[in-house]
């Protein structure tokens, strides 16, 4: 279906044009016709065309503008409404193998890969009439072959499946180069490569990110409406070298869809980027909002608590007590989320970082690990660590070292079990929790120099791993908390390197200025002692 846009620069506003297919219809298909391109108008441009009757065409090119937003529990019914309505239509079962993994988010369910599995196989024997489709097919159908020899682990395999899967989308997008979705679905794959390439010892230069980015911005001249040039584009410039590239699209993004959640909340992450604290929060209220619209087999959506936790994260950068309080409180009042991680981190972390970015010391010490029973916290260990790291921080700064041992031990626990099921990533962010607590706790005993010793080798650790996208930032990052031990040392210059440092990974944190500005007070001799 083709749409007219009134273009203003590269972005632009939608003016929707209602384009006949041809010949005069009933008024029943005119409205339904006049309903999808509401429903397109309202998601973004996507114009997609497949060897499928018009009804399938419909469900797919809407299905489509649902995936290119990540919206994946609403594109998935879509396809399988295109599959129904077209027995013929082979890439419908290539949507909903599409929409059945998430590759930036975490490897794929059981029950997922069986469905996608099954789609890829459904598509092949329905056979597509076209070497174009025939060629979206089999790089979808490149993920959900299984990695020989075996991985050991789910992390392991994930990364097989997305490294054969970007060769995949690769080899389509150089056949079709003037094929949008080609080129954003490769781009993509290129980001969630990148996501699963981290160690300690090496620097991140972001070259495969830098790469995605500059294909995507290519397209945006004949394609400023795509919902997958915005998306993939705040994506591969989310860090802190890159985030200002960004900025005009995620300042757009929300106007392209502007009921839809996902949409609403990922400028925020280019946002955070840039320390826009009020834009963050007012985006996240919509997109928490939209969010309680729709939710998932009767339980919130992911994208629910998503919202909240980045809403909690500007508030208290804005220093917003009340509304921090009201969004820890909407954390509490869900009784039943969505399972999955994104779900059982944005739950967790709200709570934490309520208590430790005010320095409510007693209160983070009893906090209550696993509240609200919307899901099952034990399959969430990196999620899970957040609780203990905020107690074990809690009880360390208020003389309880018997209690702030035991959360360390419980956070190294949850280290074991992220080493256990392979996913490294968590483990060494959930490692550095660990270390902090443990500085804190020397320190109070008395041994100050092992204590900075350990405190720095655990903001090191965390600052060796980018920021995950299913987090606005580190919950009270270590590199701030060696800031505060580095001052209390009466080492001011460090101290004040230290906070700049944080500023540098995350602009435009109270609590790293605060730092900074007690930290050049002291070191000019005009002021002393603890943030």
């Amino acid at each position: 279906m083709l749409y007219r846009w009134a273009s203003v620069g590269v972005f632009s506003v939608l003016l929707l044009s209602a384009c006949a297919r041809g010949g005069a219809g009933t008024g029943a298909e005119l409205a339904t016709e006049a309903e999808h391109e509401h429903q397109q108008a309202e998601l973004g441009e996507v114009e997609f065309p497949i060897s499928c009757d018009d009804e399938a065409r419909e469900a797919f090119e809407t299905g489509l503008a649902q995936l290119h937003h990540m919206m994946y529990e609403h594109a998935l019914p879509q396809f399988q409404a295109a599959a129904e309505a077209d027995s013929e239509c082979a890439m419908a079962h290539w949507g909903i193998a599409m929409a059945s993994f998430q590759p930036l988010w975490h490897p794929t369910r059981d029950e997922d890969m069986a469905r996608g599995k099954a789609a890829i196989d459904a598509a092949q024997r329905i056979g597509a009439p076209t070497a174009r489709e025939r060629g979206y097919i089999a790089a979808a159908r490149a993920f959900f072959t299984d990695p020989e020899p075996p991985a050991p682990d789910r992390p392991t395999d994930h990364e097989r499946r997305i490294e054969a899967w970007k060769a995949a989308q690769r080899e389509l997008h150089e056949r079709y180069p003037e094929d949008v979705d080609a080129a954003a679905l490769y781009a993509l794959s290129e980001v969630a490569y990148a996501m699963t390439q981290f160690s300690p010892e090496e620097e991140h230069d972001y070259a495969r990110e830098r790469r995605a980015g500059a294909l995507l911005e290519r397209y945006f001249e004949d394609h400023p409406e795509h919902p997958g040039l915005y998306h993939y584009l705040i994506h591969a410039y989310d860090s802190p070298e890159l985030a200002h590239r960004a900025e005009a699209v995620a300042r757009a993004y929300d106007e392209l869809a502007p009921e839809t959640t996902h949409a609403l909340h990922m400028p925020s992450h280019i946002l955070v980027r840039l320390g826009e604290w009020e834009e963050t929060a007012e985006l996240n209220e919509r997109a928490a909002e939209a969010a309680l619209h729709h939710p998932v087999n009767g339980r919130v959506s992911i994208h629910y608590p998503h919202a909240l936790d980045y809403m909690m994260y500007a508030y208290l950068q804005l220093g917003e007590s009340e509304a921090a309080r009201e969004t820890l409180e909407a954390v509490w009042d869900i009784d039943a989320a969505q399972p999955d991680f994104a779900s059982a981190y944005g739950l967790a972390a709200p709570q934490a970082r309520y208590v430790l970015e005010q320095r409510l010391w007693e209160e983070a010490a009893g906090l209550e690990p696993g509240i609200p029973e919307a899901l099952d916290w034990e399959a969430f260990p990196a999620a899970e660590a957040l609780f203990h790291y905020a107690r074990g921080l809690g009880a360390a700064r208020t003389g309880d070292l018997e209690q702030a041992d035991a959360e360390r031990e419980n956070i190294e626990a949850r280290v074991a079990a992220l080493r256990a099921e392979g996913d490294l990533y968590w483990a060494y962010m959930t490692e550095a929790l660990a270390d902090a607590v443990g500085a804190w706790v020397l320190y109070e005993r008395g041994r100050a120099d092992e204590a900075v010793a350990l405190m720095e080798e655990a903001a090191d650790l965390e600052e060796s791993m980018d920021k995950h996208p299913i987090t606005p930032g580190e919950v009270l990052p270590v590199r701030e908390l060696y800031g505060e031990l580095l001052l209390l040392e009466g080492r001011a210059e460090e101290a004040h390197a230290a906070f700049q440092a944080s500023l540098e990974r995350t602009p435009n944190r109270r609590l790293a200025l605060i730092g900074a500005e007690r930290a050049a007070d002291a070191a000019s001799g005009e002021l002393g002692g603890s943030p």
